[in-house]
């Protein structure tokens, strides 16, 4: 447990794609994005895998996975949880958003 609320006291990169902006929606949303951090967005960092949508309607938007490779050459990590991009950088996705 001390480990958790470590990591959880650690500021968090925020990321964004590494491409144009683009819509993650269920209308228009692409299965794989290269994701780079908000300080570095010229450096791929990962990659978002597309794992869902938050709804039916085609303005919902596409749950995503982030799976990122640390600096030091260790194994990509996936990040916990779902995200969702809005605004052109990816936030957690919470149930009911």
């Amino acid at each position: 447990m001390l480990v958790d609320i470590y990591q959880q006291a650690l500021p968090q990169p925020t990321y964004q794609p590494a491409i144009v902006p683009i819509p993650g929606t269920l209308k228009h949303s692409l299965r794989k994005i290269a994701i780079a951090t908000t300080d570095a967005p010229a450096r791929i960092c990962g990659v978002a895998l597309r794992v869902g949508y938050t709804g039916t309607l085609e303005t919902d938007l596409a749950m995503y996975r982030l799976r990122v490779k640390p600096d030091d050459g260790r194994a990509a990590v996936t990040l916990d949880g779902f995200f969702i991009l809005e605004k052109g950088v990816f936030r957690i996705y919470k149930s009911g958003d």
